[in-house]
């Protein structure tokens, strides 16, 4: 397997892609092969669309650091990984700057 890399951040390993609007074929099957290639990699944010996907890693991740916070605030949604961090940053703005209202839909699933 060649380690590909995130467009954008140097050094950092890519798996599957951050956006599924970017797969060949999006059918359920591609969707759930790409959540699983991701998720055996650690990636555990992914994009399709303006929707984010974050699939539970039932383990401690270091996806919520001071680091993060700021690699976020500010930047486009797509100038970076997929993150919580990037959602909530521009929900932030839309809702300061064009005072637009903002709403999130959190949903469990379990996937078998």
């Amino acid at each position: 397997m060649t380690n590909k890399y995130h467009w954008q951040s140097q050094n950092v390993k890519q798996s599957g892609v951050d956006d599924m609007v970017l797969l060949s074929k999006i059918t359920e099957d591609a969707i759930v092969e790409n959540l699983k290639k991701r998720y055996m990699d650690d990636y555990i944010f992914t994009y399709i669309g303006p929707v984010l996907i974050s699939v539970n890693p039932f383990k401690q991740m270091p996806y919520f650091t001071d680091r993060e916070i700021e690699l976020y605030q500010g930047a486009a949604q797509y100038e970076n990984p997929p993150h919580i961090y990037a959602l909530t940053d521009n929900m932030y703005r839309n809702m300061m700057i064009d005072s637009e209202n903002q709403c999130v839909i959190i949903r469990f699933v379990v996937l078998a």
